[in-house]
């Protein structure tokens, strides 16, 4: 059964207390990550390359602690890299959990598929699917200790991994879902009009164009976003876009949108959704303009056991939000793993 409890605190002194040095806070940022989680993140990173689906060549990071209680596999979302989740790894591995994460076809180090160097594009959805299965057979059991799988899914990574769920009933023991890509939110286009735009243009072999609306990678970019009201956690990971051009992403093309709406009809019908078995934890954030709430609520319906929390106040990302949000959400993250190990 689905809970629709808001995830908040009862005031800022409960979250200074509670995160006071178990968090990074946002007072200083910068300083915490450089001088102390990227050292020991690095420190403890292990990179390489599996083959995807095509014979792409897709880039892994692992981040292994001894005799782990589990592993947890990040699924990472659009336009995002290993970098994005290092602050989320360092409390995991600190919890002792090894961790792994792959970027997807399309991002980071793994090869661009679309008309320029920043452009978001996929064959297939399915694609996405296959690939994370791969890099879990071939990288993330073997290296397991035996221990039970977790999944940490973002986003369009939310997408991706429901629908592994869906289809691979027997990998992970517990999932977290943090705003999940069960339904494009195509903002001030209608969806209908955004359906008839792409569709047109694939039938007139221009699926690889740019959705309209849609751009290459800007170096200027307002703070805050559409994703974060934390303007310290977001100037921290743009300074590292700015430097390396293969962090740095667009909008998508018209092909990449038809396949996400496919995927995300496909995953939220109850013939799917009713095979996710297990303890399922969806992330809601109260602003979120990137995906549309009431299909993440029809998931939780019609899984089995989905506990569906609403944070109070944030946009996209609450797990990279200002102090006040981030701290409860990592909290619950944390308890909600511990409950199922």
């Amino acid at each position: 059964m689905s809970n629709n409890a808001a995830l908040k605190i009862t005031s800022d002194l409960d979250y200074i207390i509670t995160g006071k040095g178990k968090y990074v806070s946002q007072k200083n940022y910068k300083e915490e990550m450089l001088d102390k989680v990227e050292p020991y993140i690095k420190k403890n990173l292990k990179s390489g390359y599996i083959i995807g689906e095509n014979n792409l060549k897709l880039y892994y990071e692992k981040f292994m602690v001894k005799n782990p209680k589990a592993n947890i596999v990040i699924c990472h979302g659009f336009g995002e890299f290993t970098e994005k989740y290092y602050e989320l790894i360092y409390y995991l591995m600190k919890e002792n959990y090894s961790v792994f994460i792959m970027e997807h076809r399309g991002h980071g180090r793994s090869p661009r598929l679309g008309i320029d160097s920043s452009q978001i594009s996929v064959e297939k959805f399915d694609y996405y699917t296959e690939d994370f299965k791969r890099f879990i057979d071939e990288i993330v059991i073997p290296n397991s200790s035996n221990k039970n799988l977790f999944l940490f899914a973002h986003s369009m990574g939310g997408g991706i991994g429901t629908l592994f769920l869906e289809q691979y009933t027997n990998y992970f023991t517990a999932a977290v879902l943090s705003s999940p890509m069960h339904e494009i939110n195509t903002g001030k286009a209608p969806k209908i009009f955004a359906n008839i735009v792409s569709r047109s243009l694939r039938i007139l072999g221009r699926g690889i164009n740019y959705l309209p609306g849609q751009v290459p990678y800007a170096k200027k970019k307002a703070s805050p976003t559409r994703s974060t009201s934390c303007k310290e956690r977001y100037e921290y990971l743009h300074e590292k876009i700015k430097k390396h051009d293969e962090y740095q992403c667009g909008g998508s093309s018209a092909l990449w949108y038809i396949e996400g709406v496919k995927a995300t009809r496909k995953l939220i019908k109850k013939e799917n959704a009713s095979k996710v078995k297990i303890p399922v934890l969806l992330l809601q954030a109260e602003y979120d303009t990137h995906v549309i709430p009431e299909a993440q609520k029809k998931f939780a319906q019609y899984a089995t056991n989905c506990e569906l929390v609403k944070v109070d106040g944030s946009k996209h990302e609450s797990y990279y939000e200002r102090d006040e949000i981030a701290f409860s959400v990592f909290d619950k993250i944390i308890s909600f793993y511990t409950k199922n190990v």
